[in-house]
Order: structure tokens, then C-alpha cells, then sequence
């Protein structure tokens, strides 16, 4: 494993930092759960980045940002442990909170991480991007981010869903099934992300679909992994995400985001 190779110490004094540890290295079970998580993610986008010429900077947005532990872990794991240099846009619509961020980005001297308070839908910039990623983006925030990725053409998207209150769950068929609320939510999540996989396949990406890390840290815990390069389409993505829409009645933002961006291109 990528961090394990690194003396975990190397990271204390960053989690204090941020608050995701104390002074004494006592660390809550809450925050146990979030370093496991944002440690397994940068393993994930180490493997997507490893072989990146350093010649040039990592570009990186993180969308849906909140409290930017994530990013805060990816700028310190490429800056100070890979010694190459990275930009990461950080993007929440509470602007409190990305003024928190900055501040604490100053006194940390990290010059590279910009904060911008706006919704996902208005941020916009030039030049190469290798990655648009979210951790637990609410609702439409997950699709506005998968979105950003396709607008900027992102070499690699990666998401990690939370609710879907947006989304609702229809089916004759398993009409005993998702009548109960844990198949039904279990359900929500999986078919939601089938289709946002099948868009994403629709607009060239290759895609996967897996667990990132363990239950036992957090049950929302699956991630969409999307990479634009070339391969072979076996599978007419367009009927299959027709065919799963109609089963279910369910249609994720990003299927309007996408279309709107086609009627403009008209």
C-alpha cells in the first residue's frame, strides 16, 4: 500500500492541523473513519497519477470540497512527499467554510490549493485537468461534479456518492424487494450509479465501479472510477441506459446536464 510505505508520522502533525487529530494523538473514532477514507482515495489517485510526467504540474479539482481533508492530504502527499508541484481547485457553495480554508491553507503554506465559494455548475477554467474528484458530494452535487470532469475533459473522474434525495425508486417487479427500507436504499444507490456509469461510457469514458474501502469505515463506500481514453464498445450504452431509466423511473441530473450541453452544441 502506498501510505504504508510512508512513515505514518510524516502525516501527524498535518491531521492536527486540520483537526483530525489532537495534540496528545488521540484520534475520535469519527475521525478514524474519515483518515481511512481520504487515506484509501489518495491511494486511488496515486494509481491514477504515478506514471504522469513531472515535468509538468498535477492539475486537480475537487468538487463538492467541504472541510478539504482530502485535498489537504493529496497537496501534502505530492508536495512534500513526492516533491512535484500540484494545483488543486477547491469548490463548496458555503463561502464561511472556504474562507476557513484558505485561511488554514495560508498558515500551512500551501500555495498551491485555491478555494472558490460557488456552485459546481458556475466554476469554470482553461488548461488540462488530470483529475475531478468528490467524496460524498450531496445529492445533484455528485452529478454537477461528474459533470465538471466532462466539461473539462478530465483525464480521470472519480466519485464517491452520499444521498440521492433527488431520486426516487420505482419498480413493478421488485415492488416486495424495495419496499423495505435498506434493499430500497441499498438499491437507490447502486442503480443511480449504474446509470451515471452508462452516461459516462455514452461520452467516451471508460468506467468501473468499486468499493474504495471498507464497509466497516462507511457504507457509502463505492466508487465511480471514469478514465478518458480509447476502447472497444462492445455494448450499445445508450439502450442499456434507456433500459434501466424506463425499469426503474429514474433519470440522475447528470442526463439533463449532458443534455442541456448537447441542445447548446446544436
Amino acid at each position: 500500500m502506498l501510505v504504508n510505505k510512508i512513515n505514518r508520522e510524516e502525516l501527524y502533525d498535518l491531521f492536527q492541523v486540520v483537526k483530525l487529530q489532537s495534540r496528545n494523538a488521540f484520534i475520535s473514532k469519527d475521525n478514524e473513519v474519515k483518515i481511512e477514507q481520504i487515506i484509501a482515495y489518495l491511494e486511488i489517485i496515486h494509481s491514477e497519477l504515478r506514471r504522469v510526467s513531472k515535468k509538468r504540474p498535477l492539475v486537480l479539482i475537487d468538487s463538492g470540497a467541504g472541510n478539504c481533508y482530502l485535498s489537504y492530504l493529496v497537496y501534502y502527499f505530492y508536495r512534500h512527499i513526492e516533491n512535484r508541484p500540484i494545483q488543486i481547485f477547491c469548490i463548496d457553495n458555503n463561502e464561511r467554510l472556504m474562507q476557513l480554508n484558505r485561511d488554514l491553507a495560508k498558515r500551512m503554506n500551501f500555495e498551491g490549493m485555491s478555494f472558490y465559494a460557488s456552485d459546481i455548475e458556475d466554476f469554470a477554467m482553461d488548461g488540462p485537468v488530470d483529475v475531478v474528484y468528490s467524496l460524498h458530494a450531496c445529492d445533484t452535487a455528485t452529478d454537477k461534479s461528474i459533470y465538471l470532469g466532462l466539461r473539462t475533459k478530465a483525464k480521470v473522474i472519480l466519485s464517491v456518492s452520499c444521498c440521492q434525495h433527488s431520486l426516487s425508486l420505482k419498480s413493478q417487479k421488485l415492488k416486495a424487494v424495495i419496499r423495505h427500507k435498506a434493499f430500497r436504499d441499498k438499491a437507490l444507490m447502486m442503480i443511480s450509479d449504474s446509470l451515471r456509469a452508462l452516461l459516462l461510457e455514452q461520452m467516451g469514458y471508460k468506467v468501473g465501479i468499486f468499493d474504495f474501502v471498507s464497509s466497516r469505515y462507511t457504507e457509502k463506500n463505492t466508487m465511480i472510477r471514469a478514465k478518458r481514453t480509447e476502447f472497444k464498445k462492445q455494448i450499445d450504452f445508450e439502450q442499456e441506459y434507456r433500459q434501466l431509466s424506463d425499469e426503474f423511473g429514474m433519470q440522475p441530473f447528470l442526463e439533463t446536464l449532458i443534455a442541456e450541453k448537447k441542445n447548446h452544441l446544436k
